[in-house]
This record gives structure tokens, sequence and C-alpha cells, in this order.
């Protein structure tokens, strides 16, 4: 990448298939262009040491990680790692202000920008439509962000790669969405909810995980919800969604508490004890954003605001 253009990258939201992702449920991403990441190269004259430094520490840990042959050996597509460990050597770093441990994939676009500039990406480009190559590509990235997190889907980083909505369904298939995913005959609203603290993604996927196989998470439950929602948000059955949405707010309140902060909780309850809006988790919870549905924006921005608590609607 020396000498080359970077290039930005944008945040993510997983709108439907927190968890169930994992488990070949359904899921739909859409690019959170409001926060983005890119490479670039320390200058002492323009950079912010402390911030430059700390990042390019990271890219070592996560160059140490991209060296393994266990790792390598999961990749279609040639990782030029010893590029990669030059330009480190050079000053590089991931300017970004992503933020860390909110579910909106700084981990992802990380993992896109590695893999666009130290792969031959501008040659899958005419084949970037193929479900083979699409797949791989995705494989390839779930294998690189399991250094963050212990486990991925691959689609956080495929999301950023492609810059556009993303839909997988049970089969692993990934198709390209058109915008908008919400329009005027759908009367909800999507917006972010900022719960002011961060979230362990590793933690709590291996809580997760821990639950299901202790038979004290209903994973199937939670996967049909999911799934019945991706499905009434592309047929824009608003009602259907809306129902779904609540069900799934109650599963996750329920048997899913250590994800929810516990600043929040109240007002989560208070929302589908009223019906003005419901909350569900946004990525692996714990902290960051929640995911909220409102017919009523203006009543939703006032809740929030006297709790505290700031809210960003997505026109999306």
């Amino acid at each position: 990448m020396k000498g080359g253009d970077s290039k930005n990258f944008a945040a993510k939201v997983l709108l439907l298939g927190e968890y169930t992702v994992i488990m070949d449920g359904q899921a739909l991403t859409v690019p959170l262009k409001k926060f983005t990441g890119a490479f670039d190269f320390y200058d002492p004259e323009t950079t912010p040491e402390e911030l430059s430094h700390e990042s390019n520490k990271s890219l070592r840990q996560f160059l140490t990680y991209l060296q393994s042959t266990d790792v390598q050996n999961q990749f279609k597509f040639e990782l030029d790692v010893p590029g990669l460990e030059e330009d480190i050597k050079g000053g590089l770093y991931f300017h970004s202000n992503i933020p860390r441990g909110y579910g909106v994939g700084s981990s992802g676009a990380l993992v896109a920008a590695t893999f666009f500039h130290y792969t031959a990406y501008n040659k899958l480009v005419t084949d970037k439509d193929d479900p083979v190559t699409l797949q791989n590509v995705r494989q390839q990235l779930a294998a690189m962000e399991s250094f963050f997190h212990g486990s991925s889907s691959g689609l956080d980083p495929l999301t950023s790669l492609l810059g556009k909505p993303l839909r997988a369904d049970n089969q692993k298939k990934i198709t390209e969405l058109a915008l908008p995913l919400f329009n005027d005959s759908f009367q909800g609203k999507v917006f972010l909810l900022d719960t002011g603290k961060t979230g362990n993604t590793r933690g709590l996927v291996d809580w997760f995980k821990e639950q299901v196989s202790a038979g004290q998470l209903n994973a199937e439950l939670l996967k049909a919800l999911n799934n019945q929602l991706v499905q009434a948000l592309i047929q824009k059955n608003f009602y259907f969604f809306e129902s779904f949405m609540s069900q799934l707010s109650k599963f996750q309140l329920s048997s899913m508490q250590p994800m929810i902060p516990e600043n929040v909780r109240l007002l989560w309850h208070k929302g589908l004890d009223e019906g003005n809006y419901a909350l569900k988790l946004c990525g692996s919870g714990g902290g960051g954003y929640m995911l909220g549905l409102t017919r009523d924006e203006k009543h939703v921005r006032k809740t929030f605001d006297q709790a505290g608590f700031p809210t960003t609607f997505l026109m999306i």
C-alpha cells in the first residue's frame, strides 16, 4: 500500500441477526457512513502520536495473527502479509472515528481495509456478484476478524468492504439490497440509542454459546423471531415487523439480560409496557448502541433526551 491512495471504510449497523448469524440464521446489515476509518502513515507534523502509536501496536498484534499458517490456510485469496509488515514498520495505522465496543463494526472496517489493500481485490470486482466468490471473500474476512472477537460471521467486514446493505439467508447466500429499506408506506422509524457504555463482544459471545449448549437459552426461538423479522422487512409488512420486533425485544430482555446494560433496562421495559417503541440489541450488546423501532419519533426523542440518552434516527 505504501504510496498508494487509502480508501475510507464505513461502519455498519446489524439491523437483524445479532447472535443468530453465527447459527446460520438470516441477517441484514447496512453501512453507517456517519463513521469511517482508513489507513494512514504516521507524520510527526500532523498525526497525534498517542493515537497512531496505539493503532500501530494493535496492527502489529493483528499481523502476528495473520502470519499464522493455520490462519492463512483458511484464505482463498493471497494476503500480502510481507507488504503489510513493511507498512506497519513504516508507521501504518488505522485512522478511525468508529466508536469501539459500540456494535457498529470498528474491527470490521479495519479488516475490510486490510483485505482491500493487501489482496488483489481490484481483480475480484468483476466477479464480486458471483455467489462463490462472495462467499469465499466472506469466509476469509471471517477468519481475519476472528482475531478480534474469537468468532466472526464475516458479515461486518463484508458490509464495510462493499459499502452496501446486505442480506445473508440461512444458506449463507449474500444478496445486495437496494435502499430505502424503510419507505413511506413502512410506518416505523429505526433509531440508535447510545448507552454511554462499551461492550465486550468476545465475552458475551462466549456466554451466549455456553447458554445455548446448556439448554438455558432457546436459540431456535431466537432464530425464528429474527428470520420472521427479516422476511417482514423484505416484504414491507410493517404490521408483522412491529409484532415480531416486540416479541424479540421481550425475548432478549428475559433471556439475554447480560447483553442489556443496566442503565437502559427500565427504558426497555417502558417501551414494551407502553407500546411506543421497542428496543433490541445492535450487535453483541453489553453497551454501545441499542437499536429501536417506533412510530412516534417525537415521543422517543423526548423520552430519551429526558433520560440522558442520545438517539440517532437512521435514514435507511
